[in-house]
C-alpha cells in the first residue's frame, strides 16, 4: 500500500458538478456497445463521485475481468435506483458494486425549508433504495456487493456532525440488509475515520470528501480481501 504521495498535474476546476444526467448519454452509448457486441461483464462499479473519479483499472484492471464503471458524480440514491436497470440489471454483470448515499445528507442543508429534510427522513430512504437495488440484482442472478459510505471531515459545513452520525447509522442497517439479503458487505468506514470513528482520517482526502491516493489504497485493498473471504477473486 502506498504510504507517500506524489505530484501530479491539475488543470483544476472548469464548472460546477451536475447532477446525475450528466453521464447519461455517454452511458447509454457505451450500453449499447457492450449490449451489442454481447461483452461478458464481470463487476459494475455504480455510485457517486467516489467511484466515477476511482481509477479502477489500475487496481484491478491486470486481473483479466471485464470492469465497467457507472458512478456518476452528484447522484443519489433515489436517481441511482432509477437508472439500476439500465446500467447494471441489462448488462448482465456477475457482480455490481454499489456505494452510494453521502450526496442524499446535503438535504440536510437544504436551499429552502421544502428541500430540507430530517436525518431520520434520508436514513431511511437511502436504506430502502439500496434494499431494492439488492432485491433487483438478486433477482437476476447478480451478486450485489453493498459497500459502506464513508465518513466525511468537513467542519465548514454545520451538519457535518449529523451527517457522520447518519452515516455510522446507515452503514448499521446496510450491514443488515446485507447479512438479511444474503449479500456481501464491505466495511471502508472503519479503516478511514479518526478515532472517534465517525470523522474522515484528514490525510486521506484534500477536501474532506472525496479520498486520493492513500484512500483510493485502502478501499480497493478492503474490497479485494472482503470478496476473497467470499470466495469471489477480483486479483490474479
Amino acid at each position: 500500500m502506498t504510504t507517500n504521495r506524489i505530484e501530479i498535474v491539475k488543470p483544476g476546476f472548469f464548472a460546477t458538478a451536475a447532477a446525475a444526467d450528466s453521464r447519461r448519454g455517454e452511458f447509454d452509448i457505451g450500453n449499447e456497445i457492450l449490449i451489442a457486441h454481447k461483452v461478458p461483464v464481470d463487476f459494475v462499479f455504480i455510485g457517486d463521485s467516489i467511484t466515477h473519479m476511482w481509477e479502477l483499472h489500475t487496481y484491478f484492471g491486470r486481473s483479466g475481468l471485464f470492469i465497467v464503471n457507472r458512478g456518476i458524480g452528484g447522484d443519489i440514491s433515489s436517481h441511482l435506483l432509477r437508472r439500476f436497470e439500465a446500467d447494471v440489471i441489462q448488462l448482465k454483470p456477475k457482480h455490481v458494486v454499489i456505494k452510494i448515499g453521502v450526496n442524499n445528507f446535503w438535504a440536510l442543508d437544504g436551499w429552502t425549508a421544502q428541500d430540507r429534510k430530517p436525518a431520520d427522513q434520508i436514513i431511511s430512504g437511502l436504506v430502502s433504495d439500496i434494499r431494492e437495488m439488492v432485491k433487483s440484482a438478486m433477482a437476476n442472478g447478480i451478486t450485489p456487493i453493498i459497500c459502506s459510505i464513508l465518513p466525511t471531515n468537513m467542519p465548514q459545513s454545520g451538519n457535518n456532525d449529523i451527517r457522520n452520525a447518519s452515516i455510522v447509522t446507515v452503514n448499521q442497517q446496510l450491514q443488515e440488509v446485507a447479512d438479511m439479503e444474503k449479500a456481501v458487505y464491505v466495511d471502508y468506514h472503519s479503516l478511514m475515520t479518526t478515532e472517534d470513528g465517525l470523522r474522515l482520517r484528514s490525510e486521506l482526502a484534500d477536501d474532506g470528501l472525496h479520498p486520493h491516493l492513500l484512500g483510493y489504497d485502502i478501499m480497493a485493498q478492503a474490497l479485494i480481501q472482503t470478496l476473497e473471504k467470499n470466495g469471489i477473486r477480483m486479483m490474479v
